[in-house]
């Protein structure tokens, strides 16, 4: 008996590791957040710090409707119904962006990334057990307490918001993750432009196809040395004798005319080679140094400087960057496109959201951004003066299929093919 209900206790684990799913997790941990959202709207009343009218404004959700090509979607700017960075977009928009970055990774890679890994679900059950356990303890307060006070509110509030913030980032970059070790490997970027070949110097010979053999040395006549000793050989050579034609009158040297050809005009002379100006010690280096680390390591979080409260300067070259923390850009581009009859053709567009830390590594120290995407993927390289600029380029210049490949361009949303 005790060894048929072994085998039940193992069954049941084995089916229950099978059904632990990144998508069940994902759904566990919405219905979280509307937990969270409902024990909100509670907080804010017993509170009573605004008129109903302020309470129903502000716990109406309002759905973004789709995000269409205009002039001002490089501007930093919101409408009237978007949300601003404040609570009610924290609490009520969690589950939106979750669902959005798991919507990202399945489009993508399908049915594997909907099961998971065991890292993505272990880290996915501790923050779902978190929030829960953080939601139980404020409601166990609230049915306990005979009376609450507006700051024991405000303070329930605090814990509530902290709570939510630290799960939706931590299940975000936990799927983001997940999707980073699911995705293929990237091809072979492009190799590295070499060197140009040295300047030769205006007016140097060329070299010949053929070389000449060295020229051998004149032969040097020794001088003949009569002495008393010399050999009877030398005795018996004969003397050369030489006869000196008898010199005549002299005669007076013709002139000689010579025939010049017409001048011409003078040609140019050819100026000489100048050196190259001293370039500074920034001028053979595209990205800073802090960027290039950013680039290189994609789990590397950003500095302090670029969080809440920080002086936006970078912490190798001290260049101010103006991002606002918790904001991002969003551009549309073109897509795939699709026959909608009559012989008209429709191209689809696809959402990309643009990331802070994108524009942060692309930054250079000498002032200015240089487009990461270039540098992979094109032969020349591009530098904008600003952050508008640069998002200008990523527009014109760029696909949807190179902007997917970074993975700080986040896709939120595409039109069906």
């Amino acid at each position: 008996m005790r060894e048929e209900t072994e085998k039940t206790i193992e069954a049941a684990k084995g089916l229950l590791q099978d059904l632990v799913v990144v998508v069940s997790l994902v759904r566990t941990l919405t219905d979280s957040f509307g937990s969270a959202s409902d024990l909100y709207r509670k907080l804010k009343r017993k509170a009573g710090a605004k008129d109903s009218d302020d309470e129903d404004d502000k716990f109406h959700i309002q759905i973004p409707s789709r995000r269409r090509r205009r002039d001002s979607m490089f501007g930093s700017g919101k409408s009237k119904g978007d949300y601003s960075d404040s609570e009610e977009e924290l609490i009520f928009t969690s589950s939106s962006q979750i669902r959005a970055e798991y919507e990202r990774g399945y489009r993508k890679l399908g049915e594997p990334f909907a099961r998971g890994d065991v890292t993505t679900h272990t880290q996915l059950q501790s923050q779902i057990i978190k929030l829960q356990q953080t939601v139980l303890n404020i409601q166990q307060d609230l049915l306990l307490s005979t009376y609450l006070a507006p700051s024991s509110s405000h303070s329930h509030l605090v814990r509530l918001i902290q709570a939510t913030r630290t799960t939706r980032a931590a299940s975000i970059a936990s799927l983001n993750m997940q999707y980073q070790r699911m995705l293929p490997p990237l091809p072979s970027p492009l190799p590295p432009r070499g060197s140009d070949p040295p300047l030769k110097v205006p007016g140097a010979f060329p070299q010949p196809d053929h070389p000449r053999p060295p020229s051998r040395p004149p032969l040097r006549h020794k001088k003949r040395m009569s002495s008393s000793s010399s050999s009877s050989s030398n005795e018996s050579e004969e003397k050369v004798v030489k006869i000196l034609p008898v010199p005549g009158p002299e005669s007076k040297p013709e002139k000689v005319v010579k025939i010049l050809p017409v001048p011409g005009p003078k040609p140019k002379p050819i100026p000489p080679p100048q050196a190259p100006p001293p370039s500074s010690r920034y001028s053979t280096r595209l990205f800073c140094i802090y960027a290039k680390d950013l680039q290189l390591n994609p789990r590397l979080h950003l500095a302090n400087a670029y969080k809440s409260g920080g002086n936006g300067r970078c912490p190798f070259c001290r260049t101010h960057i103006t991002i606002q923390p918790g904001k991002a850009w969003e551009i549309v581009v073109d897509g795939c496109s699709r026959k909608v009859g009559q012989g008209f053709v429709e191209i689809a567009s696809r959402t990309f959201r643009i990331r802070n830390r994108f524009i942060v590594k692309c930054h250079r120290d000498t002032g200015g951004f240089a487009c990461v995407l270039c540098a992979r993927f094109k032969e020349s390289d591009t530098v904008c003066r600003g952050i508008g600029s640069l998002m200008d380029h990523l527009w014109r210049e760029h696909t949807s299929e190179e902007l997917e490949r970074d993975v700080d361009i986040v896709e939120i949303s595409k039109d069906a093919c």
